[in-house]
């Protein structure tokens, strides 16, 4: 079955704009990181060195859930909710398109030499959405 993202809210997916991806350790508490994704319409991907603890988490227990903030409206987000599925990023090309979207270089310029990249692609379960006109804060004294 192929959960649906909102249409009024699949704008958010194409911003320069960070998930809290939040996997489950293995003594049973969570664990929440921020991540860079890519939508490619049908799925989220995000990218991570093999190494982290998120990766090992979700090998273990591949349940996830993502939680993703509007940039320009932080009360306007959606909740995902599913399981994540681990590949090697051999060839580095999906961490080169985190590179591009996020910080504009075609080659993502951060990691160590032969850090291995994997690929986390979201297979959303449950999409949860909210939506509020933006709030005008109130002047500081």
């Amino acid at each position: 079955m192929k959960t649906e993202i909102p249409p009024e809210l699949e704008d958010i997916l194409h911003k320069c704009c960070y998930a809290s991806a939040a996997t489950i350790r293995p003594d049973g508490m969570l664990s929440c990181n921020p991540v860079s994704i890519i939508w490619d319409g049908e799925m989220i991907r995000f990218s991570s060195l093999e190494k982290q603890k998120k990766i090992r988490n979700l090998r273990a227990d591949p349940r996830i859930a993502l939680s993703i903030l509007d940039p320009d409206n932080p009360i306007r987000y959606l909740e995902i909710r599913g399981a994540a599925e681990v590949h090697l990023d051999e060839d580095r090309s999906f961490v080169n398109q985190i590179a591009k979207k996020y910080v504009g270089v075609d080659e993502y310029p951060f990691d160590e030499p032969g850090a291995k990249r994997v690929i986390v692609t979201v297979h959303a379960q449950k999409v949860s959405k909210f939506t509020h006109p933006p709030v005008q804060s109130a002047p500081l004294p």
